[in-house]
């Protein structure tokens, strides 16, 4: 039997067995017991890493995991709710989770994103989780993004947002600096999510204008299935100059994985690649949209 541990959390049997979706009747064994007790159940904080370092690149955002450990012997419903120091943004105020009782005591785990708006001084932001009676303070540090150094690839880490996004992939995959197929299946790139339907679009976002002269665009394709099978296959590549898109690059029945795209220097705030077919008839796929200022 396990031993319980000092009281953090009180739930009475009776409400922890139809919260648990125990049978009625044995909710009421529970509360007709002589001399029955209530149970008393311990809720373990624990959150990871202890500190964080991040920058106001909004496609590489860091993350909190935030976790609930009931170490008693019956189950309960726990809470913890979290808080920033402005104008640190957290995708979570609140987690709410049932515990069960197990033995081995088993955490229930929130991920939890922190984002840096634009304009964020450097410095350290407190990062605070509360359950119960138990705090813990992560310090975040954020840094100034440097200024890029010549031929750096403007578009890492930007602000990326398409006309879809299928299941587990994220339009930040597409800037986040890798272009290795062999991670495509870890997210790391951009897939539609209208299997058969164009055109479809992936556009990079600048806070300000920046000065570009070379777009290169990554397709999906492997050595046993390249890009003439799964790559994009025709499509345009834009950029926004007085509130207009100018096609700076037109290209129909591609096969290459890489193309790059050379042009007068124009400055804007925004990309895209508008996709009008794929050599696979059924989704766009990019690797990654890498754009750089004239050389």
């Amino acid at each position: 039997m396990k031993k319980i541990l000092p009281l953090t959390a009180v739930v009475g049997m009776a409400a922890a067995a139809v919260a648990a979706g125990l049978p009625s009747d044995e909710a009421r064994a529970v509360t007709s017991r002589p001399g029955a007790k209530s149970p008393r159940s311990t809720v373990t904080l624990s959150v990871a890493p202890g500190s964080l370092t991040a920058s106001e690149l909004p496609c590489l955002p860091t993350r909190l995991a935030v976790s609930m450990t009931n170490t008693g012997n019956e189950p309960v419903f726990a809470d913890a709710t979290l808080a920033a120091d402005a104008p640190i943004v957290l995708t979570d105020e609140v987690f709410s989770t049932y515990l069960p009782a197990t033995d081995p005591d088993q955490p229930v785990t929130r991920s939890v994103g922190v984002r840096v708006p634009h304009g964020t001084a450097p410095g350290t932001y407190d990062l605070t989780v509360t359950a119960g009676k138990q705090r813990v303070v992560v310090p975040l540090t954020v840094e100034a993004v440097p200024e890029p150094a010549p031929g750096t690839n403007l578009a890492f880490g930007r602000l990326a947002t398409a006309s879809s996004t299928h299941g587990n992939f994220r339009t930040c995959g597409a800037v986040d600096g890798d272009s290795d197929y062999r991670n495509w299946s870890t997210g790391s790139g951009w897939n539609d999510a209208d299997k058969g339907v164009f055109p479809d679009w992936l556009a990079v976002t600048w806070p300000e204008p920046v000065q570009l002269g070379r777009i290169e665009v990554v397709t999906y394709g492997t050595p046993s299935r390249p890009a003439a099978l799964q790559g994009v296959k025709d499509f345009d590549v834009q950029v926004r100059t007085g509130g207009d898109w100018l096609t700076v690059g037109s290209y129909r029945a591609n096969t290459r994985e890489r193309v790059v795209t050379t042009f007068d220097p124009v400055t804007t705030d925004s990309i895209r690649v508008v996709v009008h077919a794929s050599n696979s008839s059924d989704y766009s796929r990019i690797l990654e949209v890498e754009a750089f200022a004239p050389r």
